[in-house]
């Protein structure tokens, strides 16, 4: 999900973000923090419940089956990169 989908519903249901980490005793300032891409197993459960969604539907890359090319064995990956001159 986009974090800007995810503070309007934050918004529409608390009134503020603040609002909604008081209301669920979440240390100020951890949903920007999440939603800027740093990891809160807390926070990212409140937020998942507050949207009614599983976790890995609103952060698909932490917890999702999002691969990482890291990982990518496609050759597309492992091909060089186009600027080495090795590429295909």
């Amino acid at each position: 999900m986009h974090k800007e989908t995810i503070k309007a519903e934050i918004r529409m249901k608390h009134g503020t973000v603040a609002a909604f980490e008081e209301a669920e005793g979440l240390p100020e300032g951890s949903v920007k923090d999440v939603l800027r891409g740093r990891s809160s197993a807390r926070t990212e459960g409140a937020i998942a419940n507050l949207l009614k969604l599983p976790m890995h539907k609103v952060f698909p890359r932490r917890y999702g089956t999002a691969s990482s090319t890291k990982g990518d064995n496609t050759p597309h990956k492992r091909d060089a990169h186009r600027l080495s001159g090795q590429a295909v």
